[in-house]
Parts: structure tokens; sequence; C-alpha cells
């Protein structure tokens, strides 16, 4: 945004005067030289203090909780950056900043784009075992490794190129470059190898986040169904299409699955919302959310008149013009998915359908150390700092929600084990906010109880923390 890009000059500016501060010699002859050091770790331990400088000025001077950094830390504190930081992480609250040596994989991420093979999976633990897991596919992307060999949503995957899934190796089913997975399946009770497996080899893709849409009749109601897994920009065009389609099809009510949609780029919230909103609201570029730093950055903002604002957009290709908005969450719904909730409340009925959301009212920079020129420098370009740096708020003062946003009509995700499709009338989530359109009368929420004993799902448990979170992309001008 063009007020990061103006006000953070002078973090810059400390930045780029650590370049070699830490390795001055002293004027005065040492009368004990110590040992020599070797070059190679000589030069490696310059790079991790010139990354911890970087660090420690942004952190320090950005961080939304920087009053509750401890004073006495500084850049010398630790012995790299990811340590350093953890130190300054406000633990109480921030379950979300981090810093990478993966800068390339982690902005890339952040535009769907990953080395994948291209599903979203959910763990589960036996209760008996307690190292033992497995994993169940949520939903597959387009064009992916995963739909190739022929994965879907249900599917159980209980081993990993021939050995146990564990939570020692689990990893390698988001990083590993090539895996077979031996499926697994419910029977009698309790769940077992099915005696099938895939084998796949990661790419390098855009995972589209307009999984699947469609049109269903409800009652002699046109209901569009639209499930979005991430929020990127790259997704504009896509969603455009969709809901030009959904107009065309005379689709009067909708139904927005974000239940596994953990957030992504800040500028795309208000750009899907302008979908959907009331069309006087659309037009008339009205406050979607307003951002709030912390008090140094405030106080600048104030003496600035920078505006804090973020608005509907009135050349939105297609509007749908809707009264009411039935959205379905968990608590996988994160961060740029609250903040379509929070910033279409108070201009229309939204109508939460599920369990309480994850809680995430903040949004975050990316963060790259930058040279006199404010190009990446390259010396330590391989890090990344992605920082919570405000909450948004909507008109209604709504923020802060550190329990999730809880859901008007509850129903479980209980279609996942059972393998009913997304957007299926059968799946329960589906089904209840089909009631709720209705007013009845369709079929009540259907409850899938397909969950064998001695197992229990693990929420969040291997969740990539480089997917999700809403961020801002930051230019290279400061």
């Amino acid at each position: 945004m063009k007020k990061m890009e103006k006000t953070l000059k002078y973090l810059l500016m400390l930045f780029v005067a650590v370049s070699v501060a830490c390795c001055s010699k002293s004027d005065n002859p040492d009368p004990d030289p110590e040992p020599e050091i070797d070059p190679e770790v000589a030069e490696q331990q310059r790079l991790l203090l010139k990354a911890n400088k970087f660090v420690f000025d942004y952190t320090s001077e950005a961080y939304l909780w920087s009053n509750r950094i401890d004073p006495y830390i500084t850049y010398t504190s630790a012995e790299d950056p990811e340590k350093l930081f953890e130190m300054m992480r406000y633990k109480e609250l921030d379950k979300w900043s981090y810093v990478t040596d993966k800068s390339g994989d982690a902005m890339d991420s952040f535009q769907g784009v990953s080395t994948t093979f291209g599903y979203s999976l959910a763990f589960g633990r036996f209760s008996n075992a307690q190292d033992q897991i497995f994993a169940v596919v949520q939903f597959v992307y387009p064009d992916s490794p995963a739909k190739a060999a022929g994965l879907k949503r249900g599917d159980i995957l209980l081993t990993l190129n021939g050995a146990t899934l564990n939570t020692s190796n689990y990893t390698q089913l988001y990083y590993g470059a090539n895996i077979t997975v031996g499926l697994g399946e419910i029977k009698d009770g309790a769940v077992g190898l099915s005696g099938k497996s895939v084998t796949m080899a990661a790419i390098k893709m855009y995972e589209d986040p307009v999984v699947e849409h469609r049109v269903i009749d409800a009652a002699g109601k046109k209901v569009g169904y639209l499930f979005y897994a991430g929020f990127y920009e790259e997704s504009n065009e896509r969603l455009a299409e969709v809901f030009q389609s959904f107009k065309d099809q005379g689709v009067t009510e909708l139904i927005l699955d974000l239940r596994y949609n953990p957030g992504g780029n800040a500028k795309t919230p208000p750009y899907l919302a302008s979908f959907i909103a009331p069309e006087g609201v659309v037009k008339n570029k009205s406050v979607f959310l307003t951002e709030t730093w912390n008090q140094l950055y405030m106080e600048y903002y104030k003496s600035t008149g920078e505006d804090m604002n973020t608005y509907f957009h009135p050349d939105i290709p297609v509007n749908l013009n809707l009264g009411t908005v039935y959205v379905l969450t968990t608590s996988s719904t994160a961060s740029a998915s609250e903040a379509t909730i929070s910033g279409l409340t108070p201009y229309m009925n939204v109508v939460k359908v599920g369990t309480a959301t994850h809680g995430k009212y903040c949004g975050a920079a990316l963060l790259s150390p930058r040279d006199a020129q404010g190009n990446v420098d390259e010396e330590i370009g391989n890090w990344l700092l992605t920082l919570v740096i405000y909450k948004f708020v909507n008109t209604q003062g709504f923020t802060e929600f550190k329990e999730g946003i809880s859901p008007d009509y509850e129903a479980q995700d209980s279609g996942l084990m059972a393998g009913i499709p997304l957007g299926d009338e059968n799946d329960p989530m589906v089904a209840a906010a089909l009631s709720v359109i209705t007013g009845g009368a369709t079929k009540a929420a259907a409850v899938y109880d397909v969950m064998p004993d001695g197992v229990e799902m693990l929420p969040h448990f291997g969740e990539n923390p480089m997917k999700g979170g809403m961020v801002e992309f930051i230019g290279k001008n400061f």
C-alpha cells in the first residue's frame, strides 16, 4: 500500500546503517590476540548479524505489539534471526508472525504459487499410538498432481513411502519431491489400509483458489455456491467470471464457502466483497475496513493525514446486489476470510453457518532487507520477515475477536470423512445453509457420524505457515 511505501523509509535508513558497523576493529593493538577464525565462519557470522539487525529494526518499529518487546533485547541477543524474533514475538497474542530464510518460497506461496502436490489436508491421530497419524484430503486443486492421481475429498492417507505416517515424516506430504502414499479405508468401525496407493511428483503451480462453483435450485430459489480457498489478486479475473455466471443465471442467494480459507492478499477481501454487497454500498465507495497500527505509526499517520481506510470497488465488473450472504466457516476460516465477513457485516446480513472462525483480526507485511537504492540486499535477500503490523476494524468498531467469529447456525464439517463433495446438497454445511435460505423447505442437514472409535481429528495440526494470513506486498521504495 502507498502508506507503507511512504512511511517505512526511516526503517530502511536504520537497516542500511548496519553494513559494517559490527565488523570494525579496535584502533589499539591487542596484546593477547585471539586465535584466528575460519574466514567462512566469520563471513557467516557477519551475515547472520546483519540479518539479525534487519529483523530487529523492523520489529522494533513497525510491529503491532512493539510495546511488548523486552527493551533489553538487542540484535546481538540471539545467534540467528529466527531465534531473535522468537525472543521479540508477543507470544500471548501473536501466532502468525515469523521469519524464514526461504524468501522466494514464501513470496510465491502468498500469491498462490508453490511446489506442491495440489491438495489440502486435515490430520487425525490414533488414540492408542500418539505418534501415528493419518491425513484426510479436504479438497484437490484443479490440474494438480493429486487430481491426476485420482485423489479426492475424503480420501485417507495412512502410509508415506512405505512407512507409517507419523509426526516425524508427515511434512513430506507437503514438501517432498516424489511420494507414494498408501490409502486407507473405514471398515468395521476402524481405519485400515485399503491396499491401494498412489505415486505423485510435486510441480510448481498456481493453486487456483476458485475450486468449486455451481448454481443450486432450492425450493424455487437460485442459490449460487462458491468454494474459495485463498485470497490472491491473481484470482480476480476468475472471480469476475464466476459472479457474471451467477448473475446471468439469475442467482438471488449466495453461499460463500470459506471453511478452509486461511487468508491471503489484503487487497482481495474488498474486491470479493464488492461482487456481493448492495449496489449502493459499492457505487458509493463505502469504507470496508480501517487499519490500526501501533502508537508510533498512528501518531505519524495522523500528522501526515494518511487515509487508514480500505474501500469497496465501484469499478467492479459485476455486482449481485444482495441483501444477505451465507458464509460457511470453521476454525480454519482465518484472517482475510474474517476480514471479508467483518467488512460486509455493517452493510448487509452476513449469516455464518458452521463453527467459530480462527480469530485472526490482524494484517501483516512481507518485509525484505533492502540496500540504499531500495533493492533487495542480495547478501541477505534470502531472509523474509512476515510481521503483523495492524489490526482491522469495521465501521461498527468490531475487532479483536480473539475467540473467532461465532456462527449464527451451527453445523459440523462431518461430510469430510464421508467424502461428500464440496457444494453437494448432501454436505451438512451446505444443507444447513440451504435450510436457512428456504426457511426449512429443504431437507434438514444430515450428520455423517463416520468417525471410527479410537481416532480424533487434530485442528490446525500440520498447517503450512507460508499459507494464509492477510499480507501486504511491499514495494522497493520505502
